[in-house]
């Protein structure tokens, strides 16, 4: 039988393309889409999409006609051998952890180790979690869960041109927990991550980022800075800070360098995000929570996290991952957050 499902749904955006793939694979589930990302300027399927599905495919064995940018409809079938490397190629500056994201949710379902090397793209994007965020915060919070996930990159990349190097390993698992984080506890460290290209660092790009967010947003614990240059196919950066709390929560903020703007600029956009985060009581910031909601339908168990806010993306992957996997889900509103239940 054959899922038929219209991606015109809530956001109506690609990470719909993503998420199916990857839901239907973990289900077992052949999957027709239709009205791929039908309200976007430029509707249908775009490359990072393409290879989030190849990886899928690659992985789980399932089939599907020919990927072009630009197509408007898919179906995907088990037919093949599963395989647990995936390769794919970015050719574009898109985002590498919206890639990763996909198999991530995959992986939750497969109690195999697997493997992802990801050539090309951006480590660091305007509208997708860094490389730092993803594996310092999301892949924190799946190790709770018992799935362990290890990010090497070998190469950075940015916008326009990208030519990121990332392997990502998914270890095997026996039982996954239930994410049980609802209070985000004391702060006990703050870890900077400033990467910048080689060709910035006679201006001091990555100290400055990093410097000019301790001073401006006034930490009460000691922060650990980590400066990163390397070679990249052109000139960026990018600036994550990422908060350890006691309950074991992580709160994480990240901005991306871009042309005209000075490194102490895009600081100062790191802490408004960071401030807005820390001063909540929730144990799970806004960017987490949409990752979190496929691992936790997939585990066994009732996961309750506290976030801040209900975003468009979190309420898309919940309607879409109920329409794969039948789970009860509350949400309960406090006087300044939410909480979201799985059971």
């Amino acid at each position: 039988m054959t899922f038929n499902l219209d991606c015109s749904m809530g956001e109506g955006g690609g990470s719909i393309v993503r998420i199916a793939s990857a839901l239907a694979a973990a289900t077992k589930t052949d999957l027709s889409l239709s009205n791929i990302r039908a309200n976007r300027s430029n509707p249908g399927l775009r490359a990072q999409h393409i290879e989030a599905i190849s990886a899928i495919k690659q992985l789980s064995g399932y089939e599907s006609e020919d990927l072009n940018v630009g197509l408007k409809q898919l179906s995907l079938k088990q037919k093949s051998e599963k395989s647990n490397k995936a390769y794919v190629k970015v050719g574009t500056a898109g985002s590498i952890g919206l890639v990763a994201q996909a198999v991530l949710f995959y992986a939750f379902s497969q109690e195999r180790v697997l493997e992802l090397t990801i050539n090309g793209g951006a480590t660091h994007g305007k509208w997708a979690p860094s490389v730092d965020y993803i594996h310092n915060v999301t892949h924190a919070f799946t190790k709770l869960m018992g799935k362990e996930i290890k990010t090497k990159t070998m190469n950075y990349g940015f916008y326009p041109r990208g030519g990121a190097k990332s392997v990502i390993s998914f270890s095997s698992h026996d039982n996954l927990s239930p994410l049980q984080l609802t209070e985000k506890g004391e702060l006990e460290g703050v870890e900077i991550f400033s990467t910048a290209s080689q060709s910035l660092k006679e201006r001091n790009v990555a100290e400055r980022q990093a410097n000019a967010f301790t001073k401006k947003a006034k930490l009460k614990v000691d922060a650990k800075k980590h400066i990163n240059y390397c070679n990249t196919l052109n000139p960026g950066s990018g600036l994550t800070v990422v908060g350890i709390y006691s309950s074991g929560s992580r709160i994480g903020s990240f901005v991306p360098g871009e042309r005209r703007i000075t490194a102490e600029q895009v600081a100062e956009m790191c802490v408004k995000i960071w401030e807005r985060n820390s001063h909540h009581s929730v144990a799970v910031d806004e960017y987490a929570a949409d990752q979190l909601i496929v691992p936790m339908f997939l585990t066994e168990g009732k996961s309750k996290i506290s976030v801040p806010i209900i975003t468009s993306h979190t309420k898309t992957n919940i309607d879409l991952t109920q329409k794969f996997i039948k789970r009860k889900v509350d949400i309960e509103k406090k006087e300044a957050y939410y909480t979201i239940i799985i059971g």
